[in-house]
């Protein structure tokens, strides 16, 4: 049993909580119309993410399975459960259907057809991510791109479990959520393929690792990166401009992020280590604290920096 439990990979649910991203966004945006009722507005939040973990475990299912032949050639990947021959794949097959059929009947129960959607395509996005012919896993910089479509899908998951089905969350949050995630998969991918230390294994063990450089892997972060802040600054500029102001721990939260990503140490450990590191997280929860505040202050603080610059200019 333990094992078919390493395969749902229940510790990875926590990538989860960016759905609750789509719920502040959606209470931020239009407050007047999520359920006003504190329990009933807390209990939708938290019905929210079980679906998406059931759906999540069943994409691992399909990326264990699929990915066997190749995790064989990972230093610590071989030892996955899959791979190493300790469990049952038409049981984990079976398990899988289970799963996604009750994540789709507790979908359609409790919430709208947005949100039905929304899950439809975090499972369309586990095929496409893991199975041929189109397994974009397999293309260099495409992977990465796919991979991080799970932040706005996770956003559309938060934000239609408040709000109707006829709403749809601005257009920069989504491509700046979406960007952040590709910043993060990238650094991932970068992480990876220094840790794996092999150009003719790596090529082995993931096929886009035949076209990556360490180089082209630094610039697909950057560029990440300033699509990110890009959307975001738009984003701040129409809806929130007191949020200006979290822009330098926003900046230091990718800098020890890459620096992580980037470090020799890090480059022995596995990827997944970066987003677990305590400076990742306390940066993380800094400007969550920081945004959290600057959105919801009376307080317009754009306007006191626009007196001093008036004041400076005179």
């Amino acid at each position: 049993m333990v094992e078919y439990l390493k395969v749902l990979r229940p510790d990875h649910w926590l990538k989860n909580v960016f759905i609750l991203f789509g719920s502040v966004v959606a209470i931020a945006l239009l407050p007047g119309d999520v359920p006003q009722d504190k329990f009933e507005l807390g209990l939708r939040i938290l019905l929210s993410l079980i679906p998406a973990c059931l759906v999540a475990s069943a994409n691992y299912i399909i990326n264990e399975i699929l990915d066997a032949p190749f995790d064989r050639m990972h230093p610590t990947k071989c030892l996955r459960p899959v791979p190493a021959g300790t469990v049952s794949i038409p049981i984990l097959w079976a398990i899988m259907a289970v799963i996604t059929i009750v994540a789709f009947g507790l979908a359609a129960l409790w919430f709208n057809l947005g949100y039905f959607v929304a899950l439809g395509l975090l499972l369309l996005s586990g095929f496409v991510y893991n199975v041929e012919p189109i397994r974009l896993k397999d293309r260099a910089f495409l992977d990465v791109i796919a991979e991080s479509f799970n932040n706005p899908i996770r956003l559309w998951l938060g934000w239609y479990a408040l709000l109707p089905s006829n709403s749809f969350p601005p257009l920069s949050i989504i491509l700046a959520w979406w960007f952040f995630g590709a910043l993060l998969m990238a650094g991932k991918r970068y992480a990876e393929f220094r840790f794996i230390g092999d150009a003719e294994r790596s090529g082995q063990y993931r096929r886009s690792f035949k076209v990556y450089t360490e180089k082209s892997l630094i610039l697909s972060m950057v560029t990440h990166a300033n699509f990110f802040c890009f959307c975001m600054g738009i984003a701040i500029a129409v809806y929130r401009p007191n949020l200006v102001f979290v822009f330098p721990l926003v900046v230091l939260a990718i800098a020890v992020y890459l620096n992580l990503a980037m470090s020799e140490s890090e480059a022995r450990l596995e990827p997944e280590h970066l987003l677990r590191s305590p400076w990742v997280i306390l940066c993380t929860l800094a400007v969550v604290v920081v945004s959290a505040f600057l959105a919801w202050t009376d307080i317009d603080l754009t306007e006191s920096f626009y007196f001093f610059e008036i004041i400076s200019g005179k």
